[in-house]
């Protein structure tokens, strides 16, 4: 997600829907702002106080790297970013092109299993 303001648009909300920073609703008729990436709503009042947080800044901001490949998993385009909060998540996502790859179980399994084996040492 882009923190700088940048993907966030304002619009008059045609479907109510619940804020992603507060979750509470957001009628019909309402001006408030839409981010296309994380395909997620929020109240005016809602992103000038996240903006104005610098752990969310930090946070929202932050690029969890492929367990796998070790590029960029790709947060911003991926199908959970809306739910995901990267303080909690697993440190091991998977970015898309590992993911579609056929082996992507055995490959992610692999990764897991040296991990736990270095920890054991």
């Amino acid at each position: 997600m882009q923190t700088n303001g940048i993907d966030w648009i304002n619009l008059t909300v045609k479907f109510s829907s619940n804020c992603k920073s507060c979750g509470k609703k957001i009628s019909k008729g309402e001006l408030a702002l839409w981010s296309r990436s994380s395909k997620s709503i929020k109240h005016v009042e809602c992103h000038t106080i996240d903006l104005s947080n610098p752990a969310y800044v930090s946070i929202n901001s932050k690029q969890l790297k492929c367990a796998i490949c070790g590029s960029l998993a790709g947060c911003t385009e991926c199908e959970f970013e809306k739910d995901c909060d990267r303080t909690l998540v697993s440190q091991l996502c998977v970015c898309k092109k590992c993911y579609d790859d056929k082996k992507a179980l055995e490959n992610y399994y692999d990764v897991v299993n040296s991990l736990v084996a270095g920890k054991k040492s």
